[in-house]
C-alpha cells in the first residue's frame, strides 16, 4: 500500500471564484494506491458507461460523477439558517462537486492525460499555489506519470462526496469543505486498484 499525504499548507482563498460563488480550499488529501497482485481486479458495477473509441482512435473518456453526495449548510451566525443561506450553500455545493468532477475525471479517467503522464487541466480550479503544488506532484491526485505505461484501460468503479458550507448572514459562502472517496479499476500490464481520499 503506498500512502502520500499534502501537506495542509495553501493559503485559504478569500473571494469567491468568479460567477460559481464557491471557493474551493485544499487543506489536505490523502490518496491510496491498493495493488492485489494475486487477486483479480474488481469488476465494474454495471450501470457505468464503457467508453469506445473516438473517430480518431484514441479512447473516450468514461463518464463520471459523484453521484453519491451530501450537504450540510452551517450559518456562522446564531439562529436557523434562512432560506437565501441555504440556496446559496446549494450554489456552493454544486460549484465544488462540478469541480472535484472534473479533477477526478481528468487526473484518473481522461486517457488523452493519463496516456501521455499530463495532468495541467485536472487543476484549473484549484487556488494557484495548490495548482502548482498539484502538477508538480502528479502521483497525489492523478493516476500518475507512467500511467501510460502501466495501464491499458482506467474506468470508475465508484464516487462519494460530502459537502460543508458555511455561510454568512447575508448569505455568502464563507467555507466550502468536501470530503471525497473515489475509486478506479486500471487494466493493463501492472493492473490495480486506485482509491482515493481526499478534503477540499
Amino acid at each position: 500500500m503506498k500512502e502520500e499525504r499534502i501537506p495542509p499548507r495553501f493559503r485559504r482563498p478569500t473571494t469567491l471564484i468568479g460567477a460559481l460563488l464557491v471557493a474551493l480550499l485544499a487543506i489536505g488529501a490523502i490518496v491510496l494506491l491498493t495493488q492485489d497482485d494475486d487477486s483479480p481486479v474488481r469488476g465494474l458495477h454495471g450501470d457505468l458507461d464503457v467508453p469506445t473509441n473516438t473517430d480518431d482512435g484514441v479512447a473516450a473518456t468514461p463518464a463520471f460523477r459523484f453521484a453519491k453526495a451530501t450537504r450540510k449548510v452551517v450559518p456562522t451566525s446564531g439562529g436557523g439558517i434562512k432560506r437565501h443561506q441555504r440556496e446559496a450553500g446549494e450554489r456552493a455545493e454544486i460549484a465544488a462537486r462540478t469541480i472535484l468532477d472534473g479533477l477526478y475525471t481528468e487526473g484518473f479517467l481522461d486517457p488523452s492525460n493519463w496516456t501521455r503522464g499530463e495532468y495541467a487541466s485536472a487543476f484549473g480550479g484549484f487556488a494557484r499555489g495548490a495548482r502548482e503544488h498539484a502538477v508538480t506532484h502528479p502521483g497525489l491526485l492523478t493516476a500518475g506519470a507512467r500511467a501510460g505505461d502501466r495501464y491499458e484501460e482506467i474506468l470508475p468503479v465508484a464516487g462519494r462526496i460530502d459537502t460543508r458550507v458555511l455561510v454568512a448572514r447575508g448569505g455568502r459562502p464563507t467555507l466550502v469543505l468536501s470530503f471525497v472517496r473515489f475509486s478506479a479499476v486500471a487494466t493493463g500490464p501492472e493492473p490495480v486498484t486506485f482509491r482515493s481520499t481526499g478534503q477540499f
